[in-house]
């Protein structure tokens, strides 16, 4: 991975750019931005260039012997950090571990770099021993650390790192990357609408399995007033048991353009091939009850993100969103 391969961000990479080339290194960077941005591919690239022993118009040059390591992940002085998947945090001893790891010196480079990828899920013991390490940094070492926002950190740990924020990509350049791994240009367009700047979480959303959940979740939202409670509680089954991430997503989408269009009048960006059910949608519902059903979406999101039952949350979300649409009354003019 090298600068070159990062598409977007270009005032992140100009900094760090800067910085390897400068050899002003800080102890520690804090990488943040919604999920799938590329916080986790710019902090590859960076690691790659400091690493890299020839590089090349301030880039990593790709070919070296430690270029080469890194690619394959067998760089002795990379190492990466993050949660165990049975674990629903990263422990204070992996962070014990690491910083023993960091103080040695450095063999065959002349920096050792760190990337603790998702430091948000450090426990807060886990936190408190890193700092340590934050308050004083070996000076062979740089620690990178990625999280989609720094509150979720301890101010103690944020307040020791350069911060270097990712922002949302336009959905042209998350189309790009879609069509580069092969996504019909069709599909990548309406990918790239419904995925708020984040080409992670398009690609998620790409495979067949994901747009038949995403397509289903959709096709319940235009008609959710008529349908019953077995119908909802079947489809939470089904989507429990799938993707649920990209089902959610089209529906949390679904409900932003509703309400932009009830609010401007301005087409769908998100859904351009549903023009007519999502204006629809906006004339049958007021802005609160539209607002209110894409609280409910997100709030389901947070609540699968903390490991909530996934069937029992989808349910009483797919029912909460039905009570609030049966529920609205429509008037005219926007609410």
């Amino acid at each position: 991975m090298r600068f070159a391969d990062v598409l977007g961000h270009d005032a992140a990479i100009e900094r760090l750019r800067r910085a390897a080339a400068t050899q002003r290194l800080a102890g520690a960077y804090l990488l943040t931005g919604p999920a799938g941005v590329g916080k986790r591919l710019l902090a590859d690239a960076f690691a790659a260039r400091i690493l890299c022993a020839a590089p090349r118009d301030d880039d990593a040059c790709g070919t070296c012997a430690q270029c080469t390591r890194v690619a394959a992940g067998t760089h002795p002085e990379l190492r990466l950090l993050e949660r165990d998947e049975e674990r629903r945090d990263i422990r204070i001893e992996q962070i014990r571990e690491l910083s023993r790891w960091l103080a040695l010196q450095p063999l065959m480079a002349e920096r050792k770099v760190a990337i603790v990828d998702g430091a948000h899920c450090l426990s807060e013991p886990a936190q408190n021993a890193l700092l340590k390490t934050l308050e004083e940094p070996p000076p062979s070492a740089v620690l990178l650390l990625t999280t989609p926002a720094a509150a979720l950190l301890l101010p103690t740990v944020r307040s020791r790192c350069q911060r270097v924020r990712l922002d949302p990509l336009p959905p042209e350049s998350v189309a790009r990357v879609l069509a580069a791994r092969g996504v019909a240009p069709e599909q990548a367009t309406l990918l790239a609408a419904e995925a708020e700047g984040s080409p992670g979480r398009a690609l998620a959303s790409s495979g067949d399995e994901e747009v038949r959940a995403r397509d289903a979740m959709v096709g319940a939202l235009r008609t959710l007033r008529t349908l019953d409670a077995a119908a909802l509680s079947t489809l939470a089954q089904d989507l429990a048991r799938g993707p649920a991430d990209g089902a959610l997503a089209a529906a949390a989408a679904w409900y932003r353009d509703v309400l932009e269009t009830r609010l401007t009048g301005d087409p769908p960006r998100r859904h351009p091939g549903a023009v007519a059910a999502v204006r629809a949608a906006a004339d049958r519902s007021r802005a609160e009850c539209t607002l209110r059903q894409l609280e409910l979406v997100c709030d389901t999101i947070n609540a699968l993100d903390r490991n909530a039952n996934r069937i029992l949350a989808i349910e009483t979300m797919l029912l909460g969103l039905r009570a609030l649409e049966r529920d609205d009354s429509p008037r005219q003019g926007p609410a």
